[in-house]
């Protein structure tokens, strides 16, 4: 009775276990595009809490249509108590990470109000195992242990904040005018404007309000007796009028979609078609999480060149289709089950879509695995009598495994060289990660004095560089590690390399990385401590020009600093 009814030991204990098993991982460093967003964004780097400085570092950031200002407002925060000490940026994403749980479970209470099934004494048992299961998940990791992803941890948290402000008014009663318009204002004034600005995927926000109604809430009025007829006319206006003109647009318009593809080795149908492999990806691991196969990079994942190519796609066709027709059709009888795959859906429907987005990354599935955990805890909490002892078991058994799965992979992620290591070996086809393994390797050198070892270390970082660049053919990273090895040790880069270098800079899909690369080799020479003769800084510059996508604000910005430099 203790464990069902008490909420302070439920989020206590709750906290407790999550803290326990990210422990070890709040040691670790800062990762991928944490470079770019953090370490290299001077807007961030404050040391006083001016109000103009703090606004520019707001609007510093480049992710996204809106610059995220609010992630990018605390990361300047980050910075002024605690320097970039990585270890206070991944903290607060846990206390973000926590913060969503807590919410989390007083929204499926809240819910639970609209489930008669589910027995008063049941209701906060079922929060609490939908709060374990999420908060201690290893495919939430990312979120927590990969600083810049407090984009996603924020954007959730304001989402749930919403969602339950949402259901709150909804249950407040007509004659407490007050309190709903109070309860209204949190969630549409306050709180989703705040997950718009801590990331664009906010966005659908309406769609999981829909899904609320649409479950539970029925569009019923407060007497919960009749449909009440301008709430649907205002779900019409709020959510299928703009994704009618939404569709209406793409269709007159595709090329603000289509642009997004010219910097992708992908086309719009061999997204679309992968994407539908991811989806039962995610929720394979969600189901049953194997460290071997989650990573920082999966940029290892084959694109599905037909319905056929590979076969697996028409087998993913056919499931997510099954699973969507499913959950409209039994939406009245399996309601919880029905939210459960839609609200995955939906929550997907922005970054696993049209959009030219890269195609997998674990911190996607953030608040899409609420539903899905929402589920598997309703039909173990809420049973009668008759194998209660076997969903004890198992419902006990799935927070040990994903505790101890999670745990496994913190140490991992609190190890920098073990964590880049790790990433290699089990995603050895991808080029992200062997570049990291070669700039873990470049690193090393560098703080070497024996010549033998030194040589040896460089010899590992060009292996693991050339294997990059191997890998992918329009991928460039691997081949500008090798160049500024060269300039940085003097270690020599082959001129078959070089050469690609030139080609794929003046051919390929131009990257961000391109540009960052460009600054950075440029910082390097001003500060002296790169060696590059002159004539291949502008051979690098002069193919990036040749590249049609190499565009706008980046090109002016690399044009002015080559004149500068060579004044």
């Amino acid at each position: 009775m203790w464990l069902k009814n008490n909420v302070y030991f439920q989020l206590s204990t709750a906290a407790f276990l999550a803290v326990a098993v990210y422990a070890l991982g709040l040691s670790g460093g800062f990762y991928f595009d944490d470079e770019w967003n953090i370490l290299k964004n001077q807007a961030l780097q404050l040391d006083s809490l001016k109000l103009d400085e703090l606004w520019n570092a707001a609007l510093s950031g480049t992710a996204g249509p809106l610059g995220r200002p609010l992630v990018m407002l605390s990361f300047a925060l980050n910075h002024v108590f605690f320097g970039l000490d990585p270890f206070y940026f991944k903290l607060v994403n846990l206390i973000v990470h926590l913060l969503c749980g807590w919410t989390m479970y007083a929204l499926v209470i809240a819910l639970c109000e609209y489930l008669p099934q589910v027995p008063v004494d049941r209701k906060r048992l079922l929060a609490f195992l939908v709060l374990l299961l999420w908060l201690l998940h290893p495919l939430n990791l990312t979120t927590v242990l990969y600083a810049v992803q407090r984009m996603a941890g924020l954007s959730a948290l304001f989402c749930l904040l919403g969602m339950y402000a949402y259901v709150k008014a909804r249950q407040v009663s007509v004659s407490s005018w007050g309190r709903r318009l109070c309860w209204y204002v949190c969630c549409f004034v306050l709180f989703w404007p705040l997950a718009l600005a801590s990331k664009e995927n906010a966005a659908l926000f309406p769609a999981y309000l829909f899904l609320i109604e649409l479950v539970f809430l029925k569009f019923r009025s407060a007497n919960r007796q009749t449909v009440s007829r301008p709430l649907v006319i205002s779900y019409g206006f709020l959510f299928l009028l703009p994704s009618v003109l939404l569709v209406i647009y793409f269709a007159f318009s595709p090329d603000w979609i289509l642009n997004g593809y010219a910097k992708r080795d992908f086309t719009l149908t061999e997204r679309l078609l992968t994407q539908f492999r991811v989806l039962l990806f995610y929720i394979g691991q969600l189901v049953f999480p194997l460290n071997t196969s989650l990573g920082l990079f999966h940029d290892d994942f084959v694109v599905s060149k037909s319905i056929f190519s590979p076969w697996t796609t028409a087998v993913s066709i056919l499931a997510v289709v099954a699973a969507t027709s499913w959950a409209f059709v039994r939406i009245r009888r399996y309601s919880v089950v029905a939210f459960g795959i839609l609200f995955f859906l939906a929550a997907h429907s922005l970054e696993s879509t049209i959009l030219g987005l890269e195609l997998v990354h674990e911190h996607r599935n953030y608040l899409a695995s609420f539903s899905f955990f929402f589920a598997i805890a309703y039909y173990l909490v809420i049973g009668g009598e008759r194998y209660a002892n076997l969903r004890a078991i198992m419902a006990i058994s799935l927070v040990v495994f994903f505790s101890a799965t999670t745990l496994a992979r913190a140490t991992v992620w609190g190890e920098p060289a073990i964590h880049t290591y790790s990433e290699v070996v089990n995603h050895p086809q991808s080029p992200r990660a062997n570049y990291g393994m070669g700039k873990q390797y470049a690193v090393y050198a560098s703080s070497l004095e024996s010549s033998d070892q030194k040589a040896e270390a460089l010899d590992q970082a060009a292996f693991y560089f050339e294997r990059s660049a191997e890998l992918r053919e329009s991928y460039t990273d691997g081949l500008f590690g090798l160049f500024i090895m060269e300039g940085v040790e003097g270690y020599e880069m082959s001129e078959e390399a070089y050469q690609a270098l030139l080609d794929r800079l003046a051919n390929e899909p131009f990257s961000n990385n391109n540009y960052n690369y460009l600054n950075s080799i440029m910082s390097c020479l001003e500060a002296g401590r790169c060696n590059i003769h002159d004539m291949r800084l502008a051979e690098l510059i002069n193919a990036c020009l040749e590249n049609p996508e190499f565009d706008g604000g980046h090109r002016a910005h690399i044009l002015e600093r080559y004149r500068e430099y060579v004044k």
